[in-house]
């Protein structure tokens, strides 16, 4: 009897058949990266791709994306800025009207190569700057960072219609093929449409054109002007889906970063649902697998992507990195038939500075005995295996999963979650009357009212309620203190819970500071003092800025004064904004594993400074937890934005009582 190939293996799994056992398909292309920059490949690697180690290991090949930096030409990545990669490994390329101008120059910028790239139209210019550090290729990362998006302003969109309404989108079967003849039976060849896994036309504008939090502005603010870029992109997305539907091919990475706190349930539901339906049916008549890259927070979204068509929810990452544990994802996914899972093992558990060996033990204990019986699941990292993991981690996993992933698997005790446990009950505030104004009100009434504006994201009404309230001689500080900040503490619990997510708290965090602006003479003139001053920023070598803005808005609604030293900060700028700006609290946050050490190296120059005795430093990010930061000597930890703001406070009233 002929061997079944890695390709077949794969392919039965996806489909529900019961194999011989898990499949143990391990993603070290970041790992790889990183050490070949380095010269640290293990001496048995040294000179192998990423595909001759699965070879020699017996793995089967990862090809959910391919390897981004592999360009034929510096061109095929100029447009990067904008959401488009020319890739060999794609089905799909495409050409601008003739009437766009693109003008292109190259330059190194803070440390980095950057490529910046106009875009001149008969309706305007846009234009988007993107690079990379040697910190990012210390790190593995393929992909460039873009500091500059082309979606700024409302003026921006109709430049950006334009270009995307009048592009056409060209087939490229031949070049993907290449591609599907490297991989072979060793695993299965992926293919990507135009937006690189953003599922839908408004998914794409999210996540290549603009600022994620800006997003969440735009989207309340400009709805018109949206809905019309949203046509455009839907021009060139059809044609990718033609192009696709047209090719032999056995998956298609359609949907990919969606995350309950981005990409929240609503959003995903009226907006990103739809079109991955469409394409779901399109290239489910052709017999091809959709597969999506939902790596976060899942909890509010598990049911949606269910029901959206898709196969395979390729990077699961969960608990502890993430609110859903495993066994939770594969009772709602697996069990019923509707996904298959790629991933589950939390790549936080390869890193010796944030996992003990017998954490992973007892991470993979509990997997066999509550995943039973193993079908609809391939082995994998939750994400990628960062640089900094401990290779023997990666041995031990692989070794388990070969002598005890035999399917069928025993059946474990374990109580899943139900439905309702894990659907986010969105929790929105009662429309407020218009019929009167809060100088009407009683006093209790009048700040309660305040309250709602901040909690409803209402930057109008919180100005004119808050006037309204000063000219009948309340106080800045009861309005702020009674009225306000109540309102921020509420979308700070709600947003940890999972009962409210990034926009109702982009808004509420602007409306605050609108009416913060309005209260701050009056708060002044009077000696209010404010929550403290806390330097925020992401470390040195490491670009991720969304997870550090939430935590700004966050603590400017609630009260603090606020420093944004942004992205990419190295050490000695950090120890300069605190000796000049004598912060209470410094926060550090860090995405990548790589750049985590660098939050050492900052609090200890703040202890050779002099510096440290006399603040907090709070750490955070994807793969910190409170047994990293204790490693590095923080004062604390926090999950995300809401917790921050708590452990903040926390910290303030400590201080307080010690002053």
């Amino acid at each position: 009897m002929a061997t079944i190939t890695h390709r077949e293996n794969l392919l039965a799994v996806i489909r529900g058949e019961m194999v011989d056992q898990i499949p143990w398909v391990p993603r070290i292309d970041l790992w790889h990266n990183a050490h070949q920059h380095r010269g640290t490949l293990p001496k048995k690697f040294e000179g192998m791709t990423v595909e001759e180690i699965h070879r020699s290991m017996g793995w089967a090949l990862h090809k959910m994306a391919p390897e981004y930096s592999r360009f034929d030409t510096p061109e095929d990545n100029y447009h990067r800025g904008i959401g488009l990669f020319d890739l060999k490994e794609h089905p799909c390329t495409f050409e601008f009207s003739s009437d766009v101008d693109i003008r292109v120059s190259v330059k190194e910028e803070e440390g980095a190569e950057m490529t910046r790239i106009e875009y001149h139209t008969p309706v305007g210019m846009v234009s988007a700057a993107h690079g990379s550090t040697p910190e990012m290729k210390n790190a593995g990362a393929s992909i460039s960072w873009v500091k500059e998006h082309p979606l700024k302003g409302r003026e921006d969109y109709k430049v950006l219609a334009h270009i995307f309404g009048n592009m056409t989108v060209k087939p490229s079967y031949e070049r993907f093929n290449k591609f599907r003849e490297m991989v072979g039976e060793d695993g299965i060849a992926v293919a990507q449409g135009l937006g690189l896994g953003c599922g839908s036309p408004l998914h794409f504008i999210q996540k290549s054109l603009m600022d994620a939090t800006e997003f969440y502005i735009h989207h309340n603010d400009y709805p018109n002007e949206m809905a019309e870029l949203v046509e455009a992109v839907e021009l060139a997305y059809d044609q990718s889906l033609d192009i696709l539907s047209g090719a032999q091919m056995d998956a298609v990475l359609w949907v990919s970063n969606v995350d309950d706190m981005i990409t929240y349930p609503d959003l995903y539901k009226k907006h990103f649902q739809p079109y991955i339906r469409k394409a779901s049916e399109v290239l489910k008549e052709k017999g091809v697998i959709m597969v999506s890259h939902p790596d976060g927070e899942n909890q509010g979204l598990m049911s949606l992507l269910t029901d959206s068509g898709l196969d395979v929810a390729d990077a699961v990452t969960p608990w502890p990195m993430t609110k859903v544990k495993i066994e939770d994802y594969y009772d709602q996914w697996c069990r019923p038939g509707h996904m298959t899972i790629h991933g589950g093992i939390p790549e936080m558990l390869l890193l010796e500075k944030s996992s003990t060996r017998e954490d992973l033990r007892d991470f993979m204990d509990n997997l066999f005995k509550t995943i039973s019986p193993g079908t609809r699941f391939i082995a994998s990292m939750g994400d990628t295996t960062p640089p900094d993991a401990d290779f023997d981690r990666i041995m031990y996993i692989g070794d388990r999963f070969e002598k005890e992933g035999k399917l069928p698997l025993a059946a474990g005790s374990y109580n899943p979650l139900s439905s309702a446990d894990l659907e986010s009950a969105r929790q929105m505030v009662t429309p407020k009357s218009t019929e009167e104004t809060v100088a009407d009100m009683n006093v209790e009434a009048a700040l309660a009212q305040i309250t709602a504006d901040v909690l409803e994201g209402e930057e109008e009404d919180i100005l004119v309620h808050a006037q309204e309230l000063l000219d009948q001689g309340f106080s800045a500080a009861d309005i702020l203190n009674k009225g306000m900040l109540p309102a921020m503490d509420v979308i700070g619990e709600r947003f940890s819970d999972g009962t409210v997510f990034i926009p109702e708290v982009l808004l509420s965090a602007r409306a605050m500071n609108d009416g913060l602006d309005l209260l701050e003479p009056y708060l002044a003139s009077s000696n209010v003092k404010r929550g403290g001053r806390v330097l925020l920023g992401t470390v040195l070598g490491d670009l991720h800025d969304i997870g550090k803005n939430m935590v700004v808005s966050m603590m400017k609604g609630t009260g603090f004064e606020v420093i944004d030293m942004g992205v990419n900060v190295s050490t000695v700028n950090i120890v300069e904004q605190v000796r000049e700006h004598r912060p209470d609290i410094v926060g550090l946050s860090a995405l990548l594993t790589t750049t985590m050490p660098q939050m050492k190296e900052v609090i200890d120059a703040l202890s050779e400074a002099g510096l440290r005795d006399d603040l907090k430093v709070i750490v955070g990010g994807a793969p910190v937890n409170q047994m990293f930061a204790d490693h590095v000597g923080a004062d604390g930890y926090a999950h995300d934005a809401g917790e921050a703001v708590v452990v903040a406070k926390q910290y303030m009233e400590e201080m307080e009582q010690h002053a």
